[in-house]
């Protein structure tokens, strides 16, 4: 390609000063035409200190041809493109999930979404390098968490994924696989690794899922959930899934199946039958690339063809001053590439490029710093951790697209309610936004259950301060029980001595009628 372009345009600025240094010279130049005027006793007073030479022009023109070439030069004038590798495409891993109806069989204890959970807490602990992003399916698949390398977002995001949040109700593992594709395939990742945790295939499905990767470099690994003899579905309300003819839902898992899956997309198999059972490494394991042969990621990047200039004006310099030879090394010094962040940047690429890189090299907020792009930088910002500026650069671009990742951005803040109102602000843009759709339904899940638990919490406070009245008020009844047993003592008593005083005394009057009788 031939078209000419300047990389860095700004540096043409540099031209102003000649503009003063010509006008300068000039004024040398009148001053030297008043010696043929007046008389050499007049001038001698008059014009001592602009005294005619021919010095300052011999010394004016190579100095400004150098100037001009030099900044030239630090333009940046471009006539071509180079490819040059941008990312390394060996570290990028995809877990598919399961979120059917059969994912709550009951034939693994508690039940097969549980040990899902742990097995995958397990695998993503496990990974230590990479990026890696979540996809989960059930009648239709949806993107959880995008390529990342905080393993910790995909961490919380776990407990809180169940069949119930699902749009679409259903079984299409080969959408969860399509998804995961275009996920690695809009990242720029030619290769890759798949891992399909699922509680089973049949054969349509194995059959659609080895079509859509039999033209490319990515594995498939399948974790099965699961065992042959099955159980029947027990849904969150305690009941048991039936068909339409009122029989019980028994699936069962063939685990044949997902081991020819597995070997016919160069990965590894693995079938959880008990949930003490030790897992494999699935996804740290060597890639085979099916088209033998090891393609690398490029893109075409600018030549700063300045550099070409560089012996014109080292010669011109050494042959136009002479004795000033050490202005040669001034302007060799300002043609000296600039200091880069990492040792793949170069001063020949824009500020995009050079951000690029390092946003591949994992330098997230070198690279927020280096990219003139705010997509990109805000990109960058919330790889780095640094959310909240990245919800304020996203904002200024009102797309779908942005409010998607701003509703992911405020998820990873915990601020649930404005980020539900991000993801319907990116639906209501663009409805056919998938992942927004199902991000939504998930932070409405998330909201739901925080209500329960806050309910929960309420409902015991309130249990308790019942039980502490009904205490009180048994407490307040015994005293009142024992008051009045005392007094019915206090008054059996008084009514004994008045008795035994009333005794007393018809005693004392029979003997008294006796003495008196004898």
């Amino acid at each position: 390609m031939t078209d000419f372009m300047l990389l860095r345009p700004l540096w043409l600025l540099a031209l102003l000063p000649l503009i003063a240094l010509a006008w300068y010279f000039r004024k040398n130049d009148q001053a030297k035409g008043w010696h043929t005027v007046l008389s050499p006793e007049i001038a001698q007073f008059l014009l001592a200190q602009h005294q005619p030479t021919t010095k300052s022009k011999h010394f004016f023109i190579p100095l400004v041809c150098i100037w001009v070439l030099t900044t030239i030069s630090l333009s940046g004038p471009s006539f071509s493109y180079t490819e040059r590798p941008v990312a390394s495409i060996s570290q990028a891993k995809i877990m598919v999930l399961d979120m059917s109806l059969s994912i709550r069989a009951t034939d693994l204890k508690p039940n097969r979404l549980a040990q899902l959970r742990f097995k995958s807490t397990d695998i993503i602990n496990g990974i230590k390098e990479g990026e890696i992003g979540l996809v989960a399916y059930a009648g239709d698949a949806f993107v959880i968490s995008p390529l990342t390398t905080d393993t910790s977002t995909l961490l919380n995001l776990l407990p809180n994924l169940s069949p119930e949040i699902m749009p679409v109700k259903g079984s299409k593992p080969e959408a969860g696989i399509h998804q995961a594709i275009e996920l690695l395939t809009n990242a720029g990742y030619q290769q890759g690794q798949i891992l399909l945790v699922t509680d089973g295939i049949n054969s349509d499905q194995a059959n659609s899922i080895n079509a859509l990767l039999a033209d490319t470099d990515y594995s498939l690994s399948i974790l099965g959930i699961g065992t042959a003899q099955g159980a029947p579905i027990k849904t969150i309300n305690g009941q048991l899934l039936k068909n339409n003819q009122g029989k019980i839902v028994v699936p069962q898992l063939n685990a044949r199946l997902l081991k020819d899956t597995a070997q016919s997309n160069s990965g590894q198999v693995q079938v959880i039958t008990h949930g003490s059972q030790q897992l494999k490494d699935l996804f740290n394991h060597p890639l085979s690339f099916k088209n033998n042969q090891k393609t690398e990621l490029t893109t075409e990047q600018r030549n700063d063809d300045g550099i070409w200039l560089l012996p014109l004006i080292a010669l011109l310099a050494a042959f136009s001053f002479r004795k000033e030879l050490f202005f040669s090394f001034f302007f060799m010094f300002l043609l000296q590439p600039e200091s880069s962040y990492a040792a793949e940047t170069s001063v020949w690429n824009n500020s995009n490029e050079n951000g690029a890189l390092l946003y591949q090299d994992k330098q997230y907020q070198q690279a927020a710093d280096t990219f003139s792009d705010e997509k990109w930088q805000a990109s960058a910002l919330y790889e780095a951790g640094k959310y909240q500026q990245a919800i304020d650069l996203w904002a200024n671009d009102p797309s779908s697209d942005s409010y998607y990742n701003q509703g992911n951005a405020l998820m990873q803040l915990g601020n649930i309610d404005e980020a539900t109102k991000a993801y319907e602000q990116a639906l209501k843009l663009d409805p056919k936004n998938n992942d927004a759709k199902g991000n939504l339904a998930l932070a409405k899940q998330i909201k739901q259950q925080q209500k329960q638990q806050q309910g929960d919490k309420g409902k015991d406070s309130q249990d308790q301060q019942d039980s502490q009245s009904q205490q009180d008020s048994q407490s307040q009844q015994d005293s009142q029980s024992q008051q009045d047993s005392q007094s019915q003592q206090d008054s059996q008593s008084q009514q004994d001595s008045q008795s035994q005083q009333d005794s007393q005394s018809q005693q004392d009057r029979q003997k008294k009628k006796e003495d008196k009788n004898e």
